[in-house]
């Protein structure tokens, strides 16, 4: 994202990524059987202030889960987006937008327990890496 922008041009561009985001990720998930629903969640950013942005809840069977932006920029992303077990919003998986790309870091079963979800093992986001965490977290909502 540009350094230059304005707070409008920041936040659409900010708007934009979010919306490719969560159409990409609920196309991945319609096609493996989940139900899904994109819903708008209320932030609030120090430059460009408070909006409103696409959020999707994911559902098979009993397991739900939301996808849900966390902040337009962090140390070392220009992105980060949560992914919640639900009913309890257990904190399962974080999503880092850096190098012009989206990443997973999961805690996945057999690797080395780590602190911070951000040292956790990154994958890029692909179809068969989403359906690997989805997969983790329907055996754990069980």
């Amino acid at each position: 994202m540009s350094n230059t922008a304005s707070p409008d041009q920041l936040q659409a561009e900010w708007l934009d990524r979010l919306s490719q985001f969560m159409q990409t990720v609920q196309g991945w998930a319609e096609a493996r059987g989940w139900s899904t629903r994109q819903i708008e969640v209320t932030l609030e950013d120090s430059q460009i202030g408070k909006y409103e942005a696409p959020a999707l809840l994911l559902q098979e069977n009993a397991t739900r889960v939301l996808l849900e932006p966390i902040a337009r920029s962090a140390p070392g992303a220009d992105g980060v987006v949560d992914l919640y077990l639900m009913p309890a919003y257990d904190d399962i998986a974080s999503l880092y937008l850096y190098d012009d790309a989206w990443h997973v870091h999961y805690m996945f079963p057999g690797t080395e327990s780590v602190g911070d979800i951000r040292d956790a093992e990154a994958k890029p986001l692909t179809d068969e890496a989403l359906h690997e965490v989805l997969e983790e977290m329907r055996k754990n909502a069980v």
